[in-house]
């Protein structure tokens, strides 16, 4: 029985089909995405006594007789984004993977975002709980969600996509593209996991990794993978990525490229010094 859940309308242009990345089972899309749909469903289900809700209690005051309403609201090369709205007025985002994702990169992002939250919780979206349904193949995890935020995108140009009134692309003027590319470089050297000696890697600043709030603060909501390596190393390997165009094809991966996956626009060495010097100033006032 899943009657608290309803399935749609959809936030996102389009229907959930239209962005699902196949792997290479003999399922059909129209059958790929009814088994998103019923794991989601399932965990959702007040009659589950395991259901996402109870689990997350401690986070939010929610009631496990609500009525839920899954909206698809957003995608990236990794997962599947659902806005779920619990009740009147609850709201927490849920990420499940893309089914060309292999079963355990999603817990793996989402161990990597609890960690960042305990170095600094200022700049990350926080995660609450993850969830595996094996035999299905599917696995996500449900965090923080940012009222109509604002997804920092490059396309032929650098800027957001807006939900307002409908989803839309907005271009950054020049200055304000260059402040964002600081605030970037300065968030993943923040995040440096000094107890561990590892830094965040496998980036993809194009869409997927950071969001904007309509006060125009940024968020980091992507963390696929940590990497060790000394701090002289991961700030030379900035210097020299991310003054180059990627799209996390063979070719970034042919090239030894650890942190810039996907930075369709390249930045200038003056920004890169730059956010590192902002960094310094983030871990003044923390």
């Amino acid at each position: 029985m899943n009657d608290n859940i309803s399935y749609g309308p959809h936030l996102f242009p389009g229907w959930p089909e239209l962005y699902i990345r196949r792997n290479n089972s003999d399922l059909t899309i129209k059958e790929t995405h009814e088994r998103i749909k019923q794991t989601l469903i399932e965990w959702f289900n007040n009659h589950n006594p395991d259901n996402i809700i109870s689990q997350i209690t401690e986070n939010m005051s929610l009631d496990s007789e609500s009525n839920v309403n899954l909206s698809f609201m957003n995608y990236g090369d990794t997962e599947l984004v659902y806005l779920a709205s619990i009740g009147e007025k609850a709201k927490i985002a849920t990420l499940i993977n893309q089914p060309h994702t292999p079963l355990g990169k999603v817990k793996e992002e989402f161990d990597n975002l609890k960690r960042m939250v305990e170095i600094d919780p200022r700049f990350v979206v926080k995660p609450f709980a993850h969830f595996m349904k094996e035999k299905m193949g599917h696995e996500f995890y449900v965090s923080e969600y940012i009222d109509n935020a604002y997804c920092i995108a490059h396309n032929d140009e650098h800027g957001v996509y807006n939900p307002l009134p409908r989803y839309h692309f907005e271009k950054f003027t020049k200055e304000i593209s260059s402040k964002i590319h600081k605030v970037m470089i300065a968030l993943l050297v923040n995040y440096y996991d000094e107890e561990r000696g590892r830094w965040l890697a496998e980036t993809q600043l194009s869409g997927n990794d950071f969001l904007m709030t309509r006060n125009m603060e940024i968020k980091m909501i992507g963390a696929r993978k940590y990497l060790k390596m000394s701090f002289e190393e991961y700030l030379d390997r900035l210097k020299k990525e991310f003054i180059v165009g990627t799209n996390h094809t063979e070719w970034t991966i042919a090239k030894g490229i650890l942190i810039n996956h996907k930075s369709k626009r390249p930045m200038t060495p003056e920004e890169i010094e730059k956010g590192i010097e902002l960094w310094l100033e983030l871990r003044k006032t923390q």
